[in-house]
């Protein structure tokens, strides 16, 4: 019996493979072996797309994922683009939301994180705010919070510069609307090895946010990858089965090839 895991469809903005993410999940339907299907967040982009249009305008892809767990567990760990998801438990929505998840299976535990974890410009708040940074309902308000974060005197200002660590305000709520492929670039490689430091005795470690699909020397830590056709390798995803992941690509071959992110430059 095998687990798929599968993040970073971003769907609702125009890179997104939302045609091949759907044929995905139909082909799901008829896989009898798959017990449970990991959405590893970023499944849509709040943060460039208002959060009620692109669920409304996926709503499709959303059906296929509902009558999914008619056949199978399925779960919606929210990542750093969908955040606010989290806020939708408890409301009796058909799609089980998380912040982060453990499966056991064969012997071994399943770890299964979006990622931003690792990523040390994301802040929960932070992350949450830009989800509604789209929303008409908050333009006004949005439009005064950065005028006020514009002064050298703001209140605001200073209190969210003792926040981030690293340049402005605005320099880095632009560095988080990049694509991931390119915000990443320069510290890809400190978020891979944070992620695999966090591995314990026993795990298998399953995590998406970087748009970067590997598996680690040792099998133990593997990413899911993107569906976002701007990354070099795209439409990929995990599966999970004998304790081993391994690494697919949609509709093409399987990655076996295993990489040392502790090492490689990147």
């Amino acid at each position: 019996m095998a687990i798929v895991a599968v993040s970073d469809q971003h769907l609702g903005i125009e890179t997104a493979d939302k045609a091949s993410f759907d044929r995905f999940l139909d082909q799901l339907q008829n896989d009898s072996s798959v017990t449970d299907l990991v959405l590893l967040g970023d499944v849509v982009d709040m943060w460039r797309r208002d959060a009620s249009g692109v669920f409304l305008e996926n709503k499709d892809t959303f059906d296929r994922v509902i009558s999914l767990q008619k056949k199978m567990r399925v779960y919606y760990i929210a990542g750093n683009h969908d955040f606010h998801v989290l806020r939708l438990q408890g409301h009796g929505y058909p799609v089980n939301f998380l912040k982060n998840l453990s499966l056991q299976q064969d012997g071994v535990t399943y770890k299964f994180l979006h990622g931003w974890e690792f990523d040390e410009m994301q802040r929960e708040h932070f992350m949450e705010s830009l989800c509604h940074a789209m929303s008409d309902e908050k333009g006004s308000r949005d439009n005064n919070i950065w005028a006020a974060l514009g002064r050298d005197d703001s209140d605001l200002k200073r209190f969210l510069s003792a926040i981030f660590r690293k340049g402005s305000i605005r320099d880095t709520t632009n560095a988080l609307l990049l694509d991931p492929t390119i915000r990443l670039k320069e510290t890809l490689g400190g978020v891979e090895r944070k992620a695999i430091a966090s591995v314990q005795p026993g795990e298998v470690l399953v995590f998406g946010h970087t748009h970067r699909p590997f598996i680690n020397d040792l099998g133990n830590v593997a990413n899911t990858g993107s569906w976002v056709t701007t990354a070099p390798i795209h439409n990929t995803y995990v599966r999970l089965e004998g304790g081993k992941p391994r690494l697919l690509v949609f509709e093409g071959q399987e990655i076996t090839e295993r990489t040392d992110p502790k090492k490689s430059a990147l």
